[in-house]
């Protein structure tokens, strides 16, 4: 009888230095787990971003242009871009212009830029200045909000448009494909600085303002609708 209870003895005690082993060990893995779904949730969420964007389709020119980006212009639904079209100067080329393409953190195309139009040097901008599209995309959110404007999907726009002008994005919103207007907002501060109707008539006290952005991109817009074109039929009607 007492050999007995010394082995259900025993063997209660070798369960629980089991237990005391395999708590640390689970714990440890555990947490281990967590930080991978962890990175890996913050990888795919940084990977959508345009500083992403950026470093992704840096290799695609040669090192000393990759500073020297003439415009992003980006795609997708009313709460995140899923895609990046990202233009470098590059005076090896009769536009001076190189575009790259960036889907799902790789990049897809890249192409010579034949918007109509000869790309400067004097307006190209560093990305570095720029770190998210976040920020600008919710300021365009919450305007659209206040003022009654629905959207599902959207585009945005970011370049130089003249030597010491206001450095901003152009958000256009759209609704079942068709444009509900732009909502320019600040790059630097993330701050409205105007908004154009789909009529083109401005609510925005900066009117001048925004008449010399429109001005600066209308034909950047028919450029990237007519390489977008380019891009997945091989014709190009957009902009001719």
């Amino acid at each position: 009888m007492a050999l007995h209870h010394l082995c259900c003895c025993a063997a209660r005690f070798h369960v629980m230095i089991l237990r005391m082993k395999s708590i640390p060990f689970l714990t440890a893995t555990l947490a281990f787990l967590g930080l991978v779904l962890l990175s890996g949730t913050a990888s795919a969420q940084d990977s959508g971003t345009v500083a992403s964007a950026f470093q992704v389709a840096r290799p695609a020119v040669k090192p000393e242009l990759q500073t020297k980006v003439v415009s992003v212009y980006g795609t997708g639904s009313a709460s995140a871009i899923d895609k990046w079209y990202v233009i470098f100067y590059d005076p090896s080329v009769a536009s001076h212009g190189r575009a790259v393409l960036v889907e799902n953190g790789k990049i897809s195309k890249t192409y010579v830029a034949n918007g109509g139009a000869t790309y400067s040097k004097d307006l190209t901008f560093d990305p570095s200045r720029i770190t998210s599209e976040a920020p600008a995309l919710s300021a365009a959110q919450t305007y659209a909000t206040k003022h009654k404007i629905t959207y599902d999907s959207l585009h945005a726009l970011l370049k130089e448009t003249a030597l010491n002008k206001p450095f901003r994005w152009r958000v256009e919103l759209l609704h079942d494909g068709h444009t509900r207007g732009f909502v320019y907002v600040n790059a630097l501060d993330d701050t409205v600085a105007a908004y154009e109707s789909p009529a083109a008539k401005k609510k925005s006290s900066s009117s001048s303002d925004s008449d010399d952005f429109g001005d600066g991109v209308k034909s950047t817009f028919l450029g990237i609708g007519g390489d977008l074109q380019e891009f997945f039929t091989g014709e190009r009607t957009v902009d001719k």
